[in-house]
C-alpha cells in the first residue's frame, strides 16, 4: 500500500498519498480509502508529494467518486504530469482539479 496521510475536516476525507500509485498497491489503498468514505461528503486528494499514478491509480479516483454518490473529490497539488494524465482520459470532467 502506498505512503499516505489521512485526515477529516468536517465532513471531508482529507488523502495525501507519497509516492506512487500502482497496479501493486491500488487495491489496498483503495479499500483503505472505502474504509473511511462512509459519512463524507467530499474527499480531497493531495497530490503534492505524489511522484506517479497509474491507470489502476485513476481506477480508485473513479470508484471514490461513485461510492460519493453526488458528493466533489478534489485532487490538489498534482504535478503537470498528473493534471496532464488526468486531461487525457477525461478523468479530469469528473474530479475538481484545483
Amino acid at each position: 500500500m502506498p505512503k499516505f496521510n489521512m485526515s477529516v475536516e468536517d465532513d471531508t476525507l482529507v488523502v495525501a498519498p507519497v509516492g506512487k500509485i500502482d497496479a501493486y498497491n491500488a487495491p489496498d489503498f483503495q479499500d483503505a480509502l472505502m474504509e473511511e468514505l462512509p459519512g463524507k461528503s467530499s474527499v480531497v486528494f493531495d497530490f503534492g508529494k505524489l511522484a506517479y499514478i497509474s491507470s489502476a491509480g485513476l481506477r480508485v479516483l473513479l470508484a471514490t467518486k461513485k461510492r460519493l454518490g453526488g458528493g466533489e473529490v478534489y485532487v490538489r497539488n498534482a504535478s503537470p504530469t498528473v493534471k496532464e494524465i488526468l486531461a487525457v482520459t477525461r478523468l479530469a470532467q469528473y474530479l475538481v482539479i484545483e
